[in-house]
């Protein structure tokens, strides 16, 4: 909204995308680093450290950002609109953005490339993607070496043997870099003489349909039929990916990795209740009422448009589809205007993003999608000079950006508080009671609508035989997260050692979620006790689901 009451000029479409690009070449370089020189760039190893995912915290994330990446950047070299600084930079940025994408590994953000790339030389038609093979050709080499280098691929990326890998491919990435920022340089007088080249709209559009048939002519003989029935048929199955510790193994590999168990119980979200949903952000709720054994922990429904269908029923999903397609249509219509280049890169970006979304969290992820609103406000904006009804007066801009900054101080204080809050969990896991409980105050006194904090305080209240404060503070976590089987299992903990009955407490967090090992084993362990001693002894002994 803030970006869509300006009125657009020529070129301000342009310049997002390049600040854009730039973002995504930033955060590719960062995360590449830090896997070709672990040693100098260290990181925390997170989950799945061998995939690369800083800074975004997500390798699938940093997959489809670097993909965004790879189109936007093969936008500005080959636009003949773009300044010539503009075209060499982008070349020499494609081969590091690219060589990261492989390293996250992400099998939805390299399967959903080529989509982005056809879409944008379908749409866009830019005269000077032939010149922009002088920087592609070099990025591919920088890929192929850094397939080659195979201990790059497994989870001893950052030991001593793999470190001469990791030079020699960091080495190889610079010298592509600079031989596609010469190579484009030495080429740039040709992109003159193509711009130049005026082909009617009938052979543009012969143009497009034989590139559509080449390419269903090349999958045919290639045996793509073929290959995407097996693919489905492995897809359906529904397993979960244990392949080798070689991580290429899996770019070829069709399994789900258990998105088929996440659809399937978002579907039953939906069918509880087409029209209304099960609620905003409840998706985890109803995955563990109806998640499929073995017991995963998940939070997100691995599609955008199944999760929204499970959380606030068809009305949502109608919605949402408004939201997305008004943004693509809107930079459709504008393709026969003069910023052809820049609204085919928008609308093939956006595309990709748009699928992505479909088998994974994206829309979670800030990083990827304010771009897109921005940019979208950009397209769908008045042209200056043809707007009907005149320029929003400043006063309205003024409003509509400290409505953006009030949207912004609910991320900000939950990450004000994430710091103090993982303090005191550490703390906890090293019975250091004293300094969690002060980490936990710092963080309720920063975001006190976490129940996480007050979690953490009931069970050292607990510890410490202060029954009253652990009481209250496990009913405040409640209160926060009413449907949450944790803190209904710290609820039976704390009532079991204070003297009460535990029984109703654990029963209540086995039937939020009766998958639950935690909530089973306290609540067999609490049946086959007799009497209110052997049921305390149950609670202190009973695990604890952090820390």
């Amino acid at each position: 909204m803030l970006t869509g009451t300006f009125a657009a000029r020529r070129g301000d479409l342009a310049l997002v995308l390049r600040w854009a690009a730039a973002a995504f070449v930033a955060f590719a370089i960062a995360g590449l680093v830090t896997r070709l020189w672990p040693a100098t760039f260290p990181i925390s190893g997170g989950v799945l450290p061998e995939r690369v995912a800083f800074p975004l915290t997500y390798w699938n994330a940093m997959g489809i950002a670097c993909a965004l990446g790879v189109v936007l950047t093969l936008h500005l070299t080959a636009s003949g609109a773009e300044p010539r600084v503009v075209r060499v930079l982008a070349a020499a940025a494609l081969a590091p953005v690219a060589v990261t994408l492989y390293f996250t590994f992400s099998r939805g953000a390299i399967w959903v490339l080529p989509v982005g790339v056809v879409l944008y030389a379908l749409l866009a038609q830019p005269r000077g993607l032939v010149t922009a093979l002088s920087a592609a050709i070099p990025a591919a080499i920088a890929v192929k070496v850094a397939y080659d280098a195979d201990l790059l691929a497994r989870i001893g990326f950052d030991s001593p043997a793999a470190a001469g890998q990791g030079r020699h491919v960091g080495v190889v990435v610079v010298v592509c870099s600079v031989a596609a920022t010469a190579a484009r340089a030495a080429v740039l007088p040709l992109d003159t003489r193509l711009e130049r080249v005026r082909l009617p709209p009938r052979a543009r559009e012969a143009l497009a349909a034989s590139v559509i048939v080449a390419l269903l002519g090349g999958a045919l003989v290639a045996g793509a039929p073929h290959r995407i029935a097996e693919a489905r048929k492995t897809f359906t199955e529904g397993r979960y990916y244990y392949g080798t510790s070689d991580l290429r193994t899996r770019l070829t590999s069709a399994v789900d990795n258990g998105r088929i168990g996440n659809w399937r119980v978002a579907l039953d979200g939906f069918d509880s209740s087409p029209l209304h949903g099960t609620g905003a952000g409840t998706y985890r709720l109803t995955w563990e009422l109806h998640r499929p054994a073995p017991p995963v922990q998940m939070t997100d429904g691995h599609s955008l448009y199944l999760e929204t269908l499970s959380e606030l029923g068809l009305p949502g999903l109608v919605l949402l589809l408004v939201v997305l397609g008004t943004l693509l249509i809107g930079g459709l219509r504008r393709l026969g205007g003069p910023e052809r280049h820049a609204h085919g890169a928008f609308v093939a970006a956006g595309a990709m993003l748009a699928l992505h979304a479909g088998v994974d969290w994206d829309w979670e992820m800030p990083a990827l999608l304010v771009w897109l609103f921005g940019a979208g406000g950009v397209v769908l904006a008045a042209r200056q000079g043809s707007e009907r009804w005149g320029e929003i007066s400043r006063t309205p801009r003024i409003v509509a950006a400290l409505a953006v900054l009030v949207l912004a101080l609910t991320p900000a204080l939950m990450w004000l508080s994430q710091g103090p809050l993982e303090r005191a969990s550490q703390a906890f896991a090293s019975n250091d009671c004293p300094t969690a409980i002060d980490a936990s105050l710092d963080a309720i006194g920063r975001f006190g609508v976490r129940p996480e904090p007050w979690e953490v305080l009931a069970y050292c209240d607990a510890r410490a035989g202060q029954y009253a404060l652990a009481t209250r503070a496990v009913g405040a976590a409640r209160s926060r997260d009413p449907h949450n089987w944790r803190y209904a299992y710290g609820q039976a903990i704390v009532d079991g050692v204070s003297g009460r009955d535990p029984r109703p407490a654990a029963r209540e967090a086995l039937r939020l979620d009766p998958l639950e090992p935690l909530a089973r084993t306290l609540v067999r362990d609490l049946d086959r006790a007799r009497g209110p001693a052997r049921r305390r002894e149950v609670a202190r002994r009973a695990g604890i689901p952090f820390g």
